[in-house]
């Protein structure tokens, strides 16, 4: 038949080739599809509530966290990660939308009792949306506390088990132990027992439901936020003997406790003894994890991640809390130092690296948007992040980020590694800010500030931070207008 033979074909016959074609077509996209989504990797985040990069046994042989360790020894370990913001709600809006609290506007936890709105991450694009958008079943276990009513199930998720403030007070969450009311799929549950075994046997569940598509699970543990008690006798006996020796009561600085979360030198080893046991808890439910990905022929194509909201001083300079553990607001590097391990396929992470890269939390979105493949959210990225992808895979990088940026309300702050400048913007925006120097290299470390380094270290950091909060904050949500943004809670520190 010749190609003016074609055009002759009745009607019905051209209908019959349009039809073939199309259903063709349809099985080789389903096909590529299919195939697209099997070499994605799974993954699995691990973030804890307020723990500090001190408190793993990577940096502290006395606390016991083998099953951390394990994923820090066959992946990778990055030693400089911080977070953005040192207080929950803002630093998981930056984890899940990739910018910084100057960016979104949550700057402070959020109270559903008493925040000034609802609905603080309505215009984001959140990291839960990019991974369902590129194939991903997506499940959270856990606190979420990015946003007010945490009880309705956020957009991009399939499974959301966070917790239900409407049945009780919201220390309920808190509770390592007894029952504990929760919000599944937006309908109210309980569970009675250890809180964190639950969320990783929910997991565990998640994984083992059927379909083709790979999954990301977010398993959010409270441990080891406060109340530091409840934690299993098993674990804490463990601690009594070591705690002072880890960290030692009595500490001071030059800042003022807020009194949000205190403890008495005399109860001081017990807290810290509590805190501890909720860390290896933590480390248990990772074997857990662990376990149940290897048993299922999983866990050479599952990237696992494993950081925290935010650092924490739980003694240390005489304080319990983070950022706003003292007036004004703190950002200590206990603050913001966090832990941050990343394990994964050989052909993802090239095992046994210790990074020393300056990164930060917000990293993590650009690094998982890249690892599914979603290249039209990168093309529209603003955020300050940057895929950790090159450094997994142990690429040799002569310039990654030559300075750490973070912030808490008015507060912000710029270190190079050695000097460190807090500065506090006024309420008066005709006032000028107030700045604090400090030597990373000091023996006492940050119990006090110190004169200014040379006048040139001065320009040189003093631009790094007004020039990268120019590029990364929007008149609406800058922290420099704190005082002008609805309130997160009653607590505020900068409006005492």
């Amino acid at each position: 038949m010749s190609i003016f033979q074609v055009v002759t074909l009745s009607r019905p016959r051209l209908l019959q080739i349009r039809a073939f074609c199309g259903v063709v077509i349809l099985f080789l996209s389903n096909v590529l599809m299919a195939s697209g989504n099997s070499s994605l990797p799974n993954i699995i985040v691990i973030m804890t509530d307020d723990q500090g990069r001190w408190s793993l046994g990577e940096y502290d042989n006395r606390i016991i966290t083998p099953n951390i360790g394990y994923l820090a020894d066959q992946g990778v370990r990055f030693d400089q990660a911080i977070s953005p913001t040192p207080v929950c709600s803002a630093a998981r809006a930056s984890f899940f939308t990739g910018r910084t609290a100057s960016q979104h506007g949550v700057h402070d936890f959020l109270s559903d009792k008493d925040s000034g709105q609802k609905n603080w991450l309505e215009k984001e694009r959140l990291l839960s949306e990019v991974l369902s958008d590129s194939g991903y079943r997506v499940g959270l276990f856990g606190k979420w506390h990015a946003d007010t009513h945490g009880w309705i199930p956020v957009r991009g998720f399939d499974r959301w088990l966070t917790y239900d403030e409407r049945k009780t007070n919201w220390v309920n969450q808190y509770q390592h132990s007894g029952t504990v009311y929760f919000s599944k799929d937006g309908s109210a549950t309980a569970h009675t027992g250890v809180q964190a075994r639950f969320l990783a046997e929910s997991t565990v569940a998640f994984i083992d439901e059927p379909g083709e598509r790979p999954f990301a699970a977010f398993i959010n543990f409270v441990e080891p936020h406060f109340p530091f008690e409840g934690l299993p006798e098993r674990l804490v006996s463990q601690y009594r003997q070591v705690a002072r020796e880890i960290a030692a009561p009595g500490d001071t600085s030059n800042l003022r406790s807020s009194g949000n979360v205190s403890a008495p030198v005399a109860d001081h080893v017990e807290k810290l003894a509590q805190y501890l046991a909720a860390v290896t808890l933590v480390d248990e439910q990772v074997g857990r994890l662990l376990d149940a990905l290897e048993g299922r022929d999983l866990l050479n194509n599952t990237l696992i991640v494993f950081t925290s909201d935010h650092g924490h001083q739980t003694g240390q300079y005489g304080l319990y809390g983070k950022g706003n553990s003292t007036i004004p607001q703190n950002l200590y590097q206990d603050s913001i130092d966090i832990p941050l391990i990343v394990y994964g396929p050989e052909h993802l992470v090239a095992a046994g690296q210790v990074r020393n890269e300056f990164v930060n939390l917000y990293d993590l979105f650009p690094t998982l948007t890249e690892l599914a493949g979603a290249s039209t959210d990168l093309a529209g990225y603003d955020g300050p992040g940057k895929s950790l992808l090159p450094l997994l895979r142990g690429e040799r990088l002569t310039s990654f980020r030559d300075f750490q940026h973070a912030e808490l309300g008015n507060a912000r702050m710029v270190h190079n590694g050695r000097w460190k400048l807090v500065r506090y913007y006024q309420k008066n925006q005709d006032d000028p800010p107030r700045d604090f120097w400090y030597d990373l290299n000091h023996p006492l470390g940050e119990r006090f500030s110190v004169p200014p380094p040379s006048e040139p270290q001065q320009v040189q950091l003093t631009d790094a931070m007004e020039s990268f909060f120019e590029r990364y904050e929007t008149a609406e949500h800058s922290g420099r207008r704190i005082w002008d943004i609805p309130s997160h809670n009653a607590l505020e520190i900068w409006r005492r």
